[in-house]
């Protein structure tokens, strides 16, 4: 790796429509299995563009080039916690043998970042690509510190065991039922109120994380394009109380992080979508489960243990403040 005095300095041009294309080839050659993997499904293109787009926490996709040759993609979100401080998640898309554009990239993304108006304290957190070595002396020496990030779990082909989400029936029990959203349904007039009420859920579970707020009931809609995806959702009457989606991984499916309304807690329902994702994988091709969730929310790795999923990779974030 070069100096810091002669790391390549580019340019920043955001994500349009006429360039959405040329940014999912880009993930599609450099980004992690899961994230290449959702690049090649139908619609992703424009869910980016749906995410750059939205007026709630919108995520930003800009592309860096150096001399007029694209070396980097920044993935960047700005969030307003509940206690008044400002998180910006920094993600840095880059080729595995590039480590100088991933320096000049995010050196000039902490420059620019730091030339805003104060708006009170501001934490920025960087992301390592998983299943790529860390960069640690460089995130060292600009500041940052390592803190718990991401647990990847996985639970092998197997039918429901014996002892697995124990609360799916106390949610039974209390008037909890489930459905299953495939592609066939999202079309339905009557699906597009429920996919904002789920984008709801996400984002009331998520945004004090300053994990995804701002979802769209549009981007749920999308993620089901993908053959064989599938959205599960827990009710009480009227109310979607809990919720989890998958998708179609190289290894079986990929279960998002499940997500569940606080005043359902402790109801089983988070138990009861688990269990119903459980039994539609081993019936339809005796398919494994992945999913990820973050080290910091106990009540989520709890419940992918108690679903009979075991961690098999980690990483962490690297932190550091400002003002």
């Amino acid at each position: 790796m070069t100096p810091m005095a002669v790391y390549p300095r580019g340019d920043f041009t955001s994500l349009t429509a006429g360039t959405a294309a040329a940014l999912v080839a880009f993930l599609a050659d450099h980004a992690d299995p899961d994230t290449r993997r959702m690049a090649c499904a139908p619609g992703y293109a424009d869910r980016l563009l749906a995410r750059n787009g939205r007026a709630d926490d919108p995520i930003h996709d800009e592309f860096w080039r150096v001399d007029g040759r694209l070396r980097a993609v920044l993935t960047s979100a700005r969030t307003r916690l509940p206690d008044g401080r400002h998180l910006v998640n920094l993600l840095i898309w880059c080729p595995a043998d590039d480590p100088d554009a991933l320096a000049g990239c995010l050196d000039q993304a902490l420059a620019r970042d730091a030339l805003r108006p104060a708006e009170g304290p501001c934490e920025y957190r960087y992301t390592p690509i998983p299943g790529r070595a860390e960069p640690v002396s460089l995130l060292r020496a600009r500041g940052f510190d390592r803190r718990p990030g991401r647990r990847r779990y996985r639970r092998p082909p197997a039918p429901l065991q014996p002892g697995e989400v124990p609360h799916a029936d106390r949610a039974v029990a209390r008037g909890y039922t489930t459905r299953l959203i495939t592609a066939a349904d999202a079309g339905a007039p009557a699906s597009g109120p429920l996919f904002e009420q789920v984008a709801e859920i996400h984002n009331r579970c998520f945004s004090v994380r300053g994990n995804g707020a701002g979802l769209t009931g549009e981007v749920i809609r999308a993620a089901l394009d993908a053959p064989a995806s599938g959205l599960i959702i827990a009710t009480r009457g009227p109310e979607p109380a809990a919720y989890i989606l998958f998708t179609p991984a190289d290894d079986g499916l990929l279960g998002s992080e499940c997500a569940c309304l606080r005043r359902h807690w402790g109801s089983g329902a988070a138990d009861l979508v688990c269990r119903e994702m459980i039994t539609h994988a081993w019936a339809h091709g005796r398919q494994a489960i992945t999913a990820w969730a973050d080290a910091s929310n106990a009540a989520s790795c709890h419940m992918l243990e108690r679903a009979g999923l075991q961690v098999v990779d980690s990483f962490d974030h690297w932190v550091r403040g400002r003002g």
